[in-house]
């Protein structure tokens, strides 16, 4: 794990993007940056959020390697891509667009079924109803990135990108199918309405498990490595 400015690097690049119930915000360089910007849309914190920064606070000017390829990146964004370019987004090898096909349609089918009012009294308070709500179509989203892959890429780069998506992706499947089945015990629900969701999701964990065997195996910023964020310094 490592720590730059106090923020643990990479850990928003694993995490399943639930920030209302994680208890690592206040490490979280995206959730500091969304914040800002929140509080530059806000009239009552705008003043605060555009006040010049103080003298400890001023940034270093970037060193000239990083300046020239924040241009080369800024100059590639005012230029369309190519049919070249184009050529070389990240796709999904043909064997595994069943997998991905797969998690859209439980995606979709999760959204139909929930979309109706029917749990008016519950809804918002269920944690069963909460946790298939809001992995729903996170499992897709990292699905597709788990198993795309951009040409010429560095393999062990992909690999490394993927497992860690995928794992992300099985634990929203696991969770997920632990919510259905909740509902299924309490009464919520009866068996039959959610066991196409349920063959979905343990059809979905054998095709990702079979794809990126070593997934279960990545650890994951900070998530994964408790026993470094506990020697953390607190003032760190």
């Amino acid at each position: 794990m490592e720590i730059r400015d106090g923020f643990i690097v990479g850990i928003f690049n694993y995490c399943d993007s639930w920030c209302q119930r994680c208890a690592f915000t206040s490490r979280c360089r995206v959730f500091a940056d969304m914040a800002e910007l929140e509080a530059r849309l806000d009239p009552q914190l705008a003043a605060i959020a555009n006040a010049p920064p103080l003298p400890h606070e001023v940034e270093p000017e970037p060193p000239k390697w990083m300046q020239e390829l924040i241009d080369e990146m800024n100059e590639s964004c005012r230029n369309p891509p190519s049919a070249d370019d184009w050529e070389r987004e990240p796709r999904v090898a043909p064997e595994q667009l069943p997998v991905t096909a797969r998690a859209k349609d439980y995606a979709l089918g999760t959204h139909r079924w929930l979309t109706p009012n029917r749990f008016p009294s519950t809804a918002g308070s269920d944690e069963a109803l909460q946790v298939i709500g809001w992995f729903s179509f996170l499992i897709g989203a990292k699905v597709n990135r788990a198993l795309a892959a951009w040409p010429d890429e560095d393999p062990c780069l992909v690999t490394s990108d993927a497992d860690g998506s995928a794992k992300v992706a099985l634990i929203g499947i696991d969770r997920s199918h632990a919510a259905w089945l909740d509902l299924v015990e309490r009464g919520v629900i009866p068996a039959g309405e959610a066991q196409s969701f349920i063959a979905d999701l343990v059809w979905l964990r054998g095709a990702l498990e079979r794809a990126r065997p070593g997934a279960r195996r990545f650890v994951r910023p900070r998530f994964d490595e408790p026993d470094a964020m506990a020697r953390l310094p607190v003032g760190e």
